[in-house]
């Protein structure tokens, strides 16, 4: 190789290129983000759109229903989901992965403008949002203190938050809990009608008589002074003297008709950390910023503002995702390390050679820091995965520079000088090495071209490893062979001492009783090959009985330590009610040694679009370390759900949180129909069908508890006779009981909003709602019940549709019993005892959806990576035979695979689906490196059998370094200790035993179909020559 041989004649300018290439690859690692997974471009879209005083019925009907038949023709929509609550509509446009969503997302627009049109007079413009995951906090804070609310509340807007926006990469940090100062006008009704006043008119009063306004300019001499009026309110004493004329000509005050209340606005929600009451500052970082760096930027302020503000004051951390982030990154770094420590352990016990070992070993960093400058240049981040990756490269990075270093040794024994050894021993196998290297990339090529969540998580993973098995080829094939001609001695005396010497030769002598025993051992092989080959379908078909024990899922669960319990208390409850509840769990799970803190909050409604949350709760529960508790999360989860079971009359799920961004329940049923009784008896049937089934836990329904709702119905005649149109009622109505910022306050810097609503004693009953005065046009007063009946009812206050039907979402957890593929089996069955009407059917979602679709997409990619492999093999042979032998190293492999995972325990997720795909890569190399020198043997004159016994002899040295030092690399990452590790685990197990498992088999089955496939090859050429010697002959 001509490219050998340039470096083995010009070590400094290979040196010089290596330190730039290390330079370069050092200033990729500083720039690179941090975070615990791949940035993932979720295709979703989100439409909302308000229409002020609807019911859902009439929200669904005249908003949702026609936004959703314009939205649904767009190309690339692969479903349409929404919800219709009172006052607003939410739809979600989910589009098929790898859509250009800024394309999309002007699409969207276009569209909304031309439906807009369709849309009722009281309906708000819809407003368009991209779903971005970056929009989520990355820290919350609790801030409390001896101090009165509106005083906290002051020291978090002028001295807390506007120094934590002030650092790099914060996006926004939002105050959370707090009351807000308001003044209220609560509103006389009877004496308003008395002076022929309505409640508008007090709205707008307010609204023109609070303004300020430029009058123009004044001539003073050569100068030009400019005029204001000023006319805003100042305070709630200006409020309260704001005089009203009436149509008489007399003039009253505010305060005649009402009650001017500085207050505060009604509370809406509290929250608790560890029982004590506190404000949240949520920060959120952002998009490209970098999840550690701000996290650190925004510790060090902290520390800073704590030597700063009274003593009485705490800031704590309640959420801190880049914590979970580092303890996973430092988790990988440190496998990294200790998987390269015993590879190059186990070559320095194999060469038996400091020098020789030295020359792998510094084969590793380079190759890594090379990658580096890949990674960064490729937009990719440093996560769990891209380091998985490069702790998967490290392993395979080795093998090329094994094989190469292993045939310049020989050379060197037979005496040949350093540098020709290096350039015989590099040119003899550079062909296989550079062959064996890119079957392992061209595995990943399908990934990379794949669609789907699985895609955009496993992409990087990919992608880094194809980077760092490439960079370790070239240093394989230009640094190996200059270094070795440099620095490996002529023989191969023992350079270490003591124990590791005596070791190294004991080695020695029994690899070499090895090599004897194997040839051995293959020489009765090739004269029994069917029973070889017998046994081996055997022991293949014994390992498939163990496969339904092998339980599947989509990703494996992640243990943050974090559990989120979320309650729901009938839907009457009052706020009041639900903090007393809430307040008693709460000490209950303070109780349990492992929790670490719990930050509670009730009346904030965490799921989006539910309506009034008076009657929800959740707590987040963060636990103590994993090395400082000594129950799993999922353990703690289990005594929760037993806790939670003695609150009376509430709904309680408890899940665990984690970062991996699989919100959607492992299970979900999703129905559709037109009718809501029919849909709701549905559900109930099928969530008790799924209570049938263990393993699961958390089994709720997407249908809200029915709220009582008490209906007004205007007679429009009888209103228009009195002079009153039906708008002009409803808005009095919304005006009174739920009341209006009339105007805003502006004073040092603080908004405070003056709202007008009825006085409390006058919105206590229906006999107050009947007997609300309405002044007519003629200065008459009427009440409502007079133009006006009531009736009271009960609706749903949430619509869910899924692609333009109605639909109800059953969802459920899985305990730490079953796996999802058998869980959702058994689900199958009990659905298909229940008889669903014409025009109402299910389907599954969930991550058992994604879980179908990833798995479908990379049974495509394994099949396009086997074909690579093999089309990498016959390129390289120039033969179709050759790779044919090869390829029957990959169905042994599933042996490994499968006993690999049964005897972990771990299931078949989607990255043990990457390792089996990495696994056609790599478990053919040795394989290759086999067949060829057995080709190189016979074209120096051994016979075939020969040629495979002196081949598997001196090949199998190599061969078992390479192999060790790829499991044991990956041995940590399979044994999954530390945070983060249980992503990696299920790739690695794999890895590891369908590697092991292969490669002791492939040490036979490779040369007896050798044999089989060579005199097959034989028997067609005899064939075919008699054919053409009977064409040649003369009839």
């Amino acid at each position: 190789m001509k490219l050998t041989d340039l470096s083995v004649h010009r070590p400094v300018g290979v040196v010089i290129i290596v330190i730039a290439v290390m330079i370069l690859g050092a200033i990729s690692l500083t720039n690179l983000s941090i975070d615990l997974l791949p940035d993932i471009n979720l295709p979703v879209a989100v439409v909302m759109t308000s229409y002020s005083g609807a019911a859902p019925q009439e929200v669904e009907t005249l908003v949702t229903r026609p936004l959703e038949g314009g939205l649904s023709t767009l190309e690339g929509l692969e479903r349409i989901q929404s919800l219709s609550v009172q006052n607003q509509s939410l739809i979600i446009l989910v589009y098929d992965f790898g859509t250009n969503m800024d394309q999309a997302m002007l699409e969207i627009r276009d569209r909304l403008d031309l439906i807009r049109q369709a849309l009722p007079d009281g309906a708000d413009d819809p407003a368009l949002f991209r779903f971005d995951p970056n929009a989520f906090p990355i820290i919350q804070l609790s801030l409390s203190g001896s101090v009165s609310e509106a005083q906290l509340t002051s020291l978090a807007e002028e001295r807390v938050i506007p120094r934590l926006e002030r650092l790099p990469g914060v996006a926004q940090v939002s105050l959370i809990g707090q009351t807000p100062r308001e003044i209220h006008v609560e509103v006389d009704p009877h004496r308003l009608a008395a002076y022929q006043l309505n409640l508008l008119h007090i709205v707008q009063l307010l609204g023109t008589e609070n303004v300020s306004t430029s009058a123009g300019t004044l001539p003073r001499g050569q100068m030009e002074m400019s005029l204001r009026v000023i006319g805003e309110l100042q305070d709630s004493e200006d409020v309260r003297g704001l005089p009203i004329p009436l149509p008489t000509g007399e003039v009253i005050r505010l305060e005649d008709v009402a009650e001017v209340k500085d207050t505060t606005a009604p509370t809406q929600s509290y929250a608790f950390v560890n029982g004590q009451p506190t404000l949240s500052l949520n920060i959120t970082k952002q998009s490209d910023a970098n999840t550690v760096a701000v996290a650190r930027a925004v510790e060090r302020e902290l520390e800073k503002l704590a030597a700063e503000l009274p003593s009485f004051i705490e800031i704590n951390t309640i959420l801190d995702t880049s914590q979970f982030i580092r303890e996973s990154i430092n988790n990988v770094v440190r496998n990294m390390i200790l998987g390269a420590s015993m590879a190059v352990f186990i070559l320095l016990v194999f060469l038996r050679s400091v020098h020789s070992t030295l020359v792998i070993a510094a084969s590793i960093p380079i190759a890594l820091i090379s990658a580096f400058t890949l990674i960064y240049f490729s937009g990719q981040t440093l996560n769990i995965l891209t380091m998985g990756g490069l702790a998967l490269g490290i392993g395979l990075m080795v093998d090329s520079s094994i094989v190469i270093l292993e045939n310049i040794y020989k050379y060197r024994e037979r005496g040949f000088h350093a540098v020709e050894a290096a350039k015989r021993g590099a040119q003899e196998i550079g062909s296989a090495v550079i062959a064996s290297t890119l079957t392992s990339v061209v595995v990943f090529l399908p990934i990379i071209f794949t669609t789907g969540l699985a895609a955009e998580i496993f992409f990087p993973l990919a992608i880094t490893v194809a980077f760092t098995l490439l960079a370790s080829l070239a240093v394989a094939i230009t640094l190996v062979p200059m270094l070795a001609s440099r620095l490996m001695p002529p023989s191969s005396p023992a350079e270490t001492q003591g124990w590791l010497t005596r070791l190294s030769e004991r080695l020695g002598s029994m690899l070499a009783l090895i090599g004897q025993r194997y040839r051995q051992a293959l020489n009765w092989a090739i004269g029994h090959r069917k029973t070889v080959l017998v046994a081996t379908l055997l022991l293949l078909g014994g390992c498939l009985t163990l496969v339904p024990s092998i339980g599947v899922e989509f990703l494996p669960i992640l243990d943050q330590g974090e559990i989120l319990v979320e309650v729901e208390l009938p839907v009457a409850s009052s706020l009041e009610h639900t903090v007393g509840v809430l307040a008693g769990l709460e000490q209950q799970i303070l109780d349990i040694a492992e929790v670490e803190l719990v930050f509670t909050s009730a009346g904030q409604d965490n799921m989006a679009m539910r309506g009034n949350a008076q009657n929800r709760g959740s707590m987040y529960i963060r636990l103590l370390p994993a090395d400082k508790r000594e129950r799993s999360t999922t353990a703690v989860m289990e005594e929760l759900r037993q806790l939670t079971q003695s609150i009376p009359d509430a709904e309680v799920t408890v899940s665990r949180l984690d970062s991996t961004g699989m919100d959607e329940a492992p299970v979900r049923i999703e129905i559709s129909g037109h009718e809501l009784d029919t849909l709701a008896e549905l559900a109930e049937e099928v969530s008790w069908s799924m209570a049938q089934v263990p393993g699961l836990a958390n089994i709720i329904t997407s249908l809200e508890q029915s709220r009582p709702e008490l209906q007004v119905i205007i007679d429009k005649d009888l209103a228009s006779q009195y002079g009153l149109t039906q708008n002009e009622v409803m808005q009095t109505i919304r005006l009174g009981f739920q009341g209006q910022v009339a105007t805003v306050i502006r004073k040092e810097g603080e908004e405070i909003n003056v709202r007008v609503l009825l006085s409390e004693q006058n919105r206590q009953s229906v006999e107050d709602l009947a007997q609300l005065p309405l002044v007519t046009p003629l200065g008459d007063s009427i009440t409502l019940n007079t133009i006006a009946r009531f009736e009271q009812t009960e609706g749903p206050p949430v619509i869910s549709r899924q692609n333009q039907q109605r639909g109800v979402a059953i969802s459920a957890d899985l305990t730490t019993e079953r796996d999802l593929g058998s869980v959702v089996e058994d689900i199958r069955r009990q659905l298909e005892e229940i008889p669903f009407p014409e025009g109402y059917q299910y389907e599954f979602g969930g991550q058992y959806e994604q879980m179908i679709e990833a798995f479908g997409d990379l049974t495509l990619a394994l099949g396009l990576a086997v074909f690579l492999v093999y089309a990498v093999m016959a390129v390289q042979f120039e033969k179709l035979m050759y790779p044919f032998i090869i390829m029957f190293s990959l169905p042994v492999t599933s042996i490994g695979v499968i006993v690999g995972l049964f005897v972990t325990g771990h299931s078949f997720s989607t990255p043990a689906f990457i390792g089996l795909i990495v696994l056609a890569g790599i478990v053919v190399n040795n394989a290759i490196v086999l067949v060829d020198y057995t080709n190189t043997l016979r074209q120096r004159g051994l016979s075939r059998e020969d040629a495979l016994l002196t081949a598997g002899q001196e090949r199998l040295r190599p061969i078992m370094m390479t192999m060790l030092t790829t499991v044991l690399a990956m041995a940590p990452l399979a044994l999954g200790l530390g945070e983060g590790a249980e992503l990696q685990a299920p790739m690695a197990v794999v890895i590891v035993f369908g590697l092991s498992f292969s490669t002791l088999i492939t040490l036979f089955v490779v040369p007896v179909m050798y044999i089989y496939m060579d005199r097959l090859t034989e028997w067609f050429k005899r064939r075919l020559k008699q054919r053409k010697k009977l064409l040649a002959e003369p009839h």
